[in-house]
């Protein structure tokens, strides 16, 4: 289990990786504007950190 703030395992890659397997399943980003495809983009890296961290049991 790695720190959070430090884990070399959680690159852009992965983000991008997990990019491609929502949007192979048919989800989209919002058309709308860039300042908001980037606040999602932002969200959605906060929410995959907490993901990797549920699930290697680091928190609780």
């Amino acid at each position: 289990m790695g720190n959070p703030t430090t884990d070399l395992r959680f690159t852009p890659a992965l983000a991008f990786d997990i990019r491609q397997v929502l949007e192979r399943h048919g989800y989209r980003l919002p058309e709308s504007s860039p300042h908001l495809q980037t606040l999602v983009l932002t969200r959605s890296m906060r929410a995959l950190r907490h993901l990797v961290e549920i699930y290697e049991g680091r928190t609780a």
